[in-house]
């Protein structure tokens, strides 16, 4: 995550290209995640989610990493 926090402009578009995915999912899902939410879920999930070869892999890693917020993990 800390990748991302240096460059405001790098942020912002990584926080821009997941946050249609990531909504829909938490809407779909009912994970109530609100706006500041939905930015740390994506931020956690980003260095995985970059590697995802489909869509369906980066669902199945918003999900997993959602799952660790919900443990109260890092």
């Amino acid at each position: 995550m800390e990748a991302y926090t240096d460059d405001p402009g790098a942020k912002l578009r990584l926080l821009e290209s997941w946050l249609p995915l990531a909504q829909w999912e938490c809407e779909a899902q009912g994970w109530g995640y609100d706006g500041p939410g939905l930015e740390r879920l994506i931020l956690l999930a980003a260095p995985s989610l970059r590697q995802a070869p489909s869509l369906i892999a980066a669902r199945a890693l918003l999900w997993h990493y959602h799952e660790r917020l919900q443990r109260g993990e890092p």
